[in-house]
C-alpha cells in the first residue's frame, strides 16, 4: 500500500470516528431530553392530583365556602353552600355577596371584607347571614385573601359555619340558670316562711299550751291540800291539754317529714294523708286507683311524689270547689306516673301568677322543679270551668327492686352498704318493724354486687344468702347478682 492509500485510511478512520463521536453525543442527548420529558410530565400528573384533591376537599367540606372577587361577585361555591343557603350554583354564581347580609350589617360585612383585602385574615367572627327562604341564622366567619403568584391578592374565600344550634344551647343554658337561681331564691324564701310558720305554731300552740299546764299544775300543788277533788279534777284537765299538746307536736313534726314513710312505706303514708284529708274535708270524695307496690318505688321517688301529691290535694280543697279528687299511681315501661285530677272550676294559669307577687304560684313551680331536678317531667292540664289535672313521670330506670331483710330485734340501728352504694353509711338505713326484722327496698341497675350489713358498729352477713366471696380485711362479704 502506498502513502496515498495510508493517509486515504486514516483520514476515513478520522472521519468514521468523528461520525461515531457525533453519534454518541447524539444519542447522549436524545435520553437527558426523554428524562426531562417524563420529569416534566410526572410533575404535570401530580399537580393534576393534587388539585383534584384540593377540588375534592374543597366540593366536600362541612361547612359553606365562597370565593368572590375584588369587586364582591362570587365566582365559586361549595356543594355545603349551595345545601346551607338554598340557592344553586347556577343562581349563585355572578351574584354580589349583599345577598347573604341584612341590610343594617351590609356596611359592617363591608369593613371587614375590606380588612381582609388589605391582606388580614378575619377569624372566628359572629354574624349573620341570610338563606333563599329569608330564614336569618347566626354565623361564625373566618375570611382570607387569594393570592396571585405574584404575590397580589386576586380573590377572597369566606368559610362561614351555623351556629344556631349553639346559641340556642346557649340560650336555653342561660334560661335554665335564671331558672335556677330564681327557684333557690324562692326555696330559701319558701324554707324562711316554713321556718316561721313552726316556729309561729311552737310560740302559739305549743308554748301557749306548755305555758298554761305549768300554771295549772302549780295551782293544782296548791290545791292538794286544801281540795283534793278540785285538784284532781283540775289534773285530769291538765292530762287532756297535754295530750292536745302532743298532738300538736305530732302534726308539726309531720308537716316537716311524715316519719310514717320511713316506718311503715310509701302507699301506707299515702293512705294516712288522705285519712287526714278527709277530716278537714269530709264534702271531698276521694279516689284512690294506686297501680303499683311499695318495691317497685325506689327510695328518692318516695318523698317527691307524696310532696307533689300532697301539694295537689290542698290546692284542690283550697282553690277547686271540687267535691271529687283522682289520685292515680301506675307504672310505665321504666316511668312512674302520678296524676292528681279534680272535677272543680279550673283555672287559667296566667290569671293565677301574679308578676307583683314573688310567691305567687309558688306551689305549683315548686312541684315542677321538685319533679324536673331529678330528671321527671311535670304537666299541668286546666281550664275554667273543666277541672284541673295535675300528671307527673320519674324515671325509675333498669334497675330491680331488691328486698333487704336481717332479723335482729335487739339491734339498735343497722345500715344496708355494698357496691351498689359506694359502701356509703348514709344512703341506705334500715328500718326496724314491729316485729323487730329490719328492712330496706332498693332499685338496683342489673349486674353483680357485694353488701353487708352494718350492725350497732359491728359487721354482720346476710344469714339468708349463702353466696358470699373473700374480702381485703379477712373476712367476707356477701354476692348478689341482679339479673336484667
Amino acid at each position: 500500500m502506498d502513502n496515498s492509500e495510508h493517509k486515504n485510511t486514516d483520514e476515513a478512520a478520522k472521519d468514521f470516528s468523528t461520525e461515531l463521536e457525533k453519534m454518541a453525543k447524539e444519542r447522549t442527548v436524545e435520553p437527558e431530553d426523554a428524562g426531562m420529558k417524563l420529569e416534566k410530565e410526572d410533575e404535570h400528573r401530580s399537580v393534576q392530583t393534587q388539585f383534584l384533591q384540593l377540588s375534592r376537599v374543597f366540593q366536600d367540606a362541612a361547612d359553606p365556602i365562597i370565593i368572590e372577587d375584588l369587586s364582591g361577585t362570587i365566582i365559586e361555591m361549595n356543594r355545603e353552600a349551595e345545601r346551607s343557603y338554598g340557592w344553586t350554583r347556577d343562581e349563585l354564581i355572578g351574584k354580589s355577596i349583599k345577598i347573604f347580609f341584612l341590610p343594617e350589617r351590609y356596611q359592617l360585612a363591608m369593613q371587614l371584607r375590606q380588612q381582609c383585602l388589605s391582606g388580614q385574615e378575619v377569624r372566628n367572627w359572629e354574624g349573620y347571614r341570610v338563606d333563599k327562604y329569608g330564614r336569618v341564622f347566626p354565623t361564625l366567619m373566618t375570611a382570607f385573601p387569594l393570592m396571585d403568584e405574584n404575590g397580589r391578592i386576586e380573590f377572597m374565600a369566606t368559610i362561614t359555619k351555623d351556629i344556631s344550634i349553639l346559641k340556642n344551647l346557649e340560650l336555653e343554658l342561660r334560661a335554665s340558670q335564671s331558672r335556677l337561681k330564681e327557684f333557690s331564691r324562692k326555696s330559701i324564701e319558701a324554707l324562711e316562711a316554713d321556718r316561721k310558720a313552726v316556729s309561729r305554731e311552737l310560740h302559739d300552740s305549743i308554748g301557749g299550751n306548755l305555758a298554761a299546764i305549768r300554771f295549772t299544775l302549780e295551782s293544782i300543788v296548791k290545791k292538794i291540800a286544801e281540795a283534793p277533788d278540785a285538784a284532781t279534777a283540775s289534773l285530769e284537765k291538765t292530762i287532756l291539754q297535754l295530750g292536745e299538746t302532743i298532738k300538736d307536736c305530732k302534726r308539726i313534726s309531720a308537716n316537716l317529714r311524715p316519719e310514717i314513710i320511713d316506718d311503715w312505706g310509701f302507699l301506707p303514708t299515702i293512705d294516712w294523708h288522705i285519712r287526714q284529708f278527709k277530716q278537714h274535708y269530709s264534702h271531698i270524695k276521694i279516689i284512690q286507683q294506686i297501680d303499683v307496690n311499695e318495691q317497685e318505688v325506689p327510695e328518692p321517688l318516695k318523698i317527691v311524689i307524696y310532696r307533689v301529691i300532697q301539694e295537689a290535694l290542698n290546692n284542690a280543697a283550697m282553690h277547686s270547689e271540687a267535691d271529687t279528687i283522682y289520685i292515680r299511681l301506675k307504672i310505665s315501661g321504666n316511668y312512674i306516673e302520678a296524676e292528681v285530677e279534680d272535677n272543680g272550676r279550673g283555672f287559667d294559669f296566667k290569671e293565677v301568677i301574679n308578676p307583683g307577687d314573688r310567691m305567687s304560684g309558688f306551689g305549683l313551680k315548686s312541684m315542677r322543679e321538685r319533679v324536673e331536678i331529678i330528671g321527671g317531667s311535670f304537666s299541668l292540664r286546666s281550664l275554667s270551668g273543666t277541672g284541673t289535672c295535675i300528671r307527673i313521670a320519674l324515671p325509675v330506670g333498669e334497675g330491680r327492686s331488691i328486698e333487704f331483710v336481717l332479723e335482729m330485734p335487739e339491734a339498735q340501728q343497722v345500715i344496708l352498704m355494698g357496691d351498689f352504694n359506694q359502701w356509703n353509711p348514709r344512703t341506705h338505713p334500715m328500718r326496724k318493724d314491729k316485729n323487730g326484722v329490719w328492712r330496706k327496698t332498693v332499685m338496683i341497675s342489673p349486674g353483680r354486687y357485694e353488701y353487708r350489713f352494718w350492725a350497732d358498729g359491728e359487721w354482720y352477713n346476710d344469714p339468708r344468702n349463702k353466696l358470699r366471696c373473700p374480702n381485703c380485711f379477712g373476712s367476707e362479704n356477701n354476692i348478689i347478682e341482679v339479673m336484667s
